[in-house]
């Protein structure tokens, strides 16, 4: 790069050298474009926007194939291990009824704020009765239910320390699993 000193009679970029001149419009440049993501991240508080590009497309439960991970999450190890015994022990009695049978992998939850609600993910792999998860075939999958935003809104606990799922939560949970299984290859 060819430096020469720049004359200039005053102002912020006075006494500068070329080079050094070019570096300066490329970090400003740089800061404008990421203005627009810094306002946006301010107007919502919550990193901008919904994943669907502005609309919900179930306001209690969104059905989404694969297992990407959230972001921070608002249980504890132990609470979500308590979380992922009670779906598994529910289980048994609901939805592993069917064809196939189910293995919770991990639960995790981020908190809502402002206008963004919280939500929780739950992560599971459904495959065939008479296979197993290591020979397959698995199918991934996770629910993401909206408006749960941690322990306390995922599991009652009764004043003698008794635990079970939450029914707004096994709803939810109810109806994303029954979406998911209906899409499932027929065995």
């Amino acid at each position: 790069m060819n430096l020469q000193r720049v004359e200039a009679s005053g102002g912020p970029k006075a006494g500068c050298l070329r080079g050094e001149r070019t570096n300066m419009k490329r970090a400003n440049t740089l800061l404008l474009g990421l203005l627009p993501v810094a306002v946006a991240v301010l107007l919502t508080g919550c990193g901008g926007g919904t994943e669907n590009g502005g609309s919900e497309r179930d306001s209690q439960t969104r059905a989404a194939e694969g297992t990407e991970a959230l972001s921070v999450g608002a249980l504890t190890k132990k609470q979500a291990s308590t979380v992922l015994k009670l779906v598994d022990d529910i289980c048994g009695d609901t939805w592993c009824e069917g064809d196939h049978n189910f293995h919770f992998d991990r639960i995790q939850c981020t908190r809502g704020c402002q206008s963004s609600p919280g939500k929780c993910r739950l992560a599971f792999r459904l495959f065939p009765y008479g296979s197993d998860l290591a020979t397959g075939p698995t199918y991934p999958r996770s629910c993401e239910t909206t408006g749960f935003t941690g322990f306390a809104s995922l599991v009652d606990t009764a004043p003698n320390g008794y635990q079970s799922l939450n029914w707004q939560y096994y709803d939810a949970l109810t109806a994303c699993i029954s979406e998911l299984e209906s899409k499932l290859p027929a065995i």
